[in-house]
């Protein structure tokens, strides 16, 4: 409701400049851009040490194998 109110006394004042509403929404795009961005990362970086703990198991798993066998 605080923001509605927010962008009601922009929309109603005089002489304000639209531009500076642009400012904030393009800075808002890049914010969220920017989240997007270190979560895709978050995601990649969780995968490769999945992956990693993966082959290791699978490893240990071998050799125990091939020295109770």
């Amino acid at each position: 409701m605080a923001s509605f109110a927010f962008l009601l006394n922009v929309a109603l004042q005089a002489g304000v400049d639209p531009n500076n509403f642009n400012n904030y929404l393009m800075l808002g795009y890049f914010v969220m851009a920017a989240i997007g961005l270190v979560y895709i990362v978050s995601l990649m970086l969780r995968q490769r040490n999945l992956q990693q703990d993966l082959q290791l198991m699978e490893r240990l798993l071998q050799d125990d194998e091939e020295s109770a066998g």
